[in-house]
């Protein structure tokens, strides 16, 4: 009963972890495929690192076994260098993306000079529809176009033809930097949290208040507040760092390293969704017959 327990409450978490999480996977333009990927790289990666901790030596048949992957499948994610010289995307692409890319690299096409051509919605010949038909894998036209206009990855002009804007459909508040620090600073956070979950008596330092705010003209008030103590608070405790650093900067050579990072974030949940009013843009009809009428006239 105490490890169904353990497995019921872990699979909550999860999926309170991953419900956020699968909002940036596909924000960024990354497939529910390759997260699966990403997810089998990990996993071999954390026992790899334990077992190298513990006996000073990898052991594929080990992972193997905890995993449940295959040992030719662990060795080849155990050379892999994700990052630099590897990609696991191949293969792997969201559809949209699928689409973009055959869009930029298959020369039907393409103009003359090699870029993506403007493409007719439907009708007869290289189209929007004949593109997604060969690369979208079955997902109807009228949805891929959606998905990428709302991306901003796609214009549509006169409401019959299509230019494509973007190699990639990404959401456009994101950017590189942005995503380091979002992946920098939620996996120290985790690994804090695990490391407390996992031994009680060696705990690091976490802690959280909270409470309701009823009033929305106090938020920004808050958030002026919060963020001028924490930078003042950072400020305090980058001093102590850097006192030890100079106290312990003899000791490094003989010693193991530590490194130590303090992050205050405020986040802020809605407990009660808004009305959101309803669009007064409607959908406009593409249909491949008013598109040929249209043509005509």
């Amino acid at each position: 009963m105490k490890r169904n327990d353990v497995r019921s409450a872990a699979q909550s978490a999860l999926l309170s972890l991953l419900e956020p999480l699968a909002g940036f996977v596909l924000d960024s333009g990354i497939s529910i495929s390759e997260l699966q990927l990403l997810l089998r790289i990990a996993a071999v990666r954390s026992i790899a690192a334990r077992q190298l901790e513990m006996a000073q030596r990898t052991n594929i048949s080990g992972i193997a076994a905890t995993t449940g992957l295959s040992r030719s499948e662990v060795a080849k994610i155990l050379k892999l260098n994700i990052g630099q010289d590897d990609d696991v995307s191949e293969g792997h692409q969201q559809a949209t993306n699928r689409i973009l890319s055959a869009w930029h690299e298959d020369p039907k096409y393409a103009k003359p000079n090699g870029q993506p051509a403007e493409l007719s919605v439907f009708g007869p010949g290289v189209t929007f529809d004949s593109l997604v038909k060969n690369y979208g894998r079955g997902i109807p036209t009228r949805a891929v176009l959606d998905e990428l206009l709302r991306t901003n990855s796609v214009a549509l002009a006169g409401g019959k033809r299509v230019r494509a804007l973007t190699m990639v459909a990404i959401d456009r508040g994101l950017s590189p930097r942005a995503i380091r620090v979002f992946g920098d600073r939620t996996a120290e956070l985790l690994r804090t949290l695990l490391a407390n979950m996992r031994d009680p008596a060696q705990q690091q330092f976490v802690s959280n208040v909270g409470s309701v705010i009823s009033s929305p003209k106090m938020l920004p008030i808050l958030r002026r507040d919060i963020s001028a103590r924490g930078a003042d608070f950072l400020d305090e405790v980058r001093e102590t760092l850097l006192r030890g650093e100079v106290r312990d900067s003899r000791r490094r050579s003989s010693g193991s390293l530590a490194k130590v990072s303090v992050t205050v974030f405020c986040n802020e949940t809605y407990l009660k969704s808004q009305e959101r009013k309803a669009s007064s843009v409607t959908r406009r009809n593409l249909r491949r017959s008013e598109l040929k009428t249209s043509e005509q006239t």
